[in-house]
């Protein structure tokens, strides 16, 4: 056991198998999720995990339940061939730019609430608003996709059939009320009555009655499907507001809590699935060439909770059923990282089955769907093209910086 910068100790462990850097990631970026005692685990040369654990921890505890955590996420199956569908160059020949959202604060452009909130003005906003308009124009015009929206809020019922709780409980976000009993609701109000900062509610006085902070944008769509029979395929689209817990991962625009999703469904047979799903693939390219950004869309995986992240990601990667669009940004570091701005997925028959509705031979129709992370889009246009206003192509500048 060794000292940590003097506010931490460090376990080590050594790793069940060697892994590569592609697990390695994962596990630094789920470790978050292990323990409130745990800050981080790294992984040293594939074979070592240091576990950086807080002040005031039962070091034996921490040191079982991060072996539990490692033996199931060096289970995951890397190294699949990664397949690129989509693969723009930008014109803009300048260098990428660092440091963006230290930028955009600096320039009032965006406020960091500093809990995976932000808020945007000026060419942030006007650029994400182009994006997300852009978008919902091309899926129009190319697939006649239809006008909705969603709230914000889902019962857990719905996140149930939706098999999120099995496969993303970390990042689930449940609303909370005090409970309707006249003394602790006035308990609650003296005690902010002259309080210098907020007191919250006794954790026995907060009742959660099944509502949900949504965390895909896809998701509030199917009830409204439920009885319907598609004799042919349709198409909707909407932006949709998600929320997604990722504790200490958060980091500015790239990646919050609350952020916004240009969403596009399309519910039918298989065939016309798999077609929408072909022809999503110009359109995102479509879009990046307009924005003028190096992008691809590329075969993956999505993070699933760690028990079941060996299963679910081997399953998605042999199926295909995942594609991720990424876009090139830098790391606060300066390096290079792919990041992942949206994603078009194949979901099969799972929501047809579970929320009853079919296609004209009275089978569970099949779904797909197209997420965009508007705020991701952003961050990878700025730091594509910098601030210097004559580096953006003509038709994007002369709407966001005027």
């Amino acid at each position: 056991m060794n000292t940590h910068n003097h506010a931490f100790n460090e376990i080590s462990v050594p790793l069940p198998r060697e892994v590569d850097s592609e697990i390695a990631g994962d596990i630094e970026k789920e470790s978050v999720f292990v323990s409130p005692f745990i800050d981080r685990i790294f992984v040293q040369d594939g074979k070592t995990a240091r576990v950086l654990c807080k002040a005031g921890a039962d070091l034996a505890e921490v040191e079982a339940k991060a072996k539990r955590f490692l033996e199931v996420m060096v289970k995951q199956v890397s190294g699949f061939e990664i397949k690129v569908f989509v693969d723009t160059k930008r014109k803009d020949t300048g260098p990428y730019f660092r440091g963006v959202n230290d930028e955009l604060v600096k320039r009032g452009w965006m406020h960091d609430y500093g809990k995976g909130q932000v808020a945007y003005s000026g060419p942030v906003l006007k650029l994400a608003k182009l994006i997300n308009d852009k978008a919902g124009e091309l899926y129009a015009s190319a697939l006649g996709a239809k006008d909705a929206h969603f709230p914000a809020m889902i019962d857990a019922d719905t996140l149930h059939k939706c098999g999120y709780f099995d496969s993303h409980p970390n990042a689930v976000t449940f609303v909370g009320n005090v409970i309707e009993d006249f003394d602790a609701i006035e308990e609650f109000r003296l005690a902010n009555s002259c309080s210098e900062g907020a007191l919250l509610p006794k954790q026995d006085h907060i009742h959660i009655d099944g509502m949900c902070l949504n965390p895909a944008a896809c998701f509030p769509a199917y009830p409204t499907l439920t009885g319907q029979s598609f004799k042919e395929g349709q198409c909707f689209t909407w932006l949709g507001r998600v929320f997604r817990y990722e504790s200490r991962n958060i980091n500015g625009l790239d990646r919050l809590y609350e952020f916004n999703v240009r969403e596009l469904v399309f519910v039918g047979d298989e065939d016309f699935v798999r077609d929408v799903r072909k022809k999503s693939l110009p359109i995102v390219e479509e879009l990046a060439s307009f924005i003028d950004i190096d992008c691809q869309v590329q075969t993956a995986t999505d993070p699933f909770f760690a028990t079941v992240s060996a299963a679910k990601k081997f399953w998605q990667a042999a199926q295909e059923v995942k594609n991720e669009i990424k876009i090139p940004a830098l790391s606060n570091d300066g390096s290079q990282k792919m990041l992942a701005c949206g994603s078009i997925n194949l979901h099969g028959n799972f929501f047809g089955k579970r929320f009853g509705f079919t296609t004209a031979n009275g089978e569970p129709a099949q779904t797909g769907c197209v997420g965009l992370g508007i705020e991701r889009w952003v961050l990878a246009a700025f730091t594509q093209h910098g601030f210097d206003e004559k580096r953006w192509p003509e038709a994007v500048r002369n709407i966001i910086f005027r």
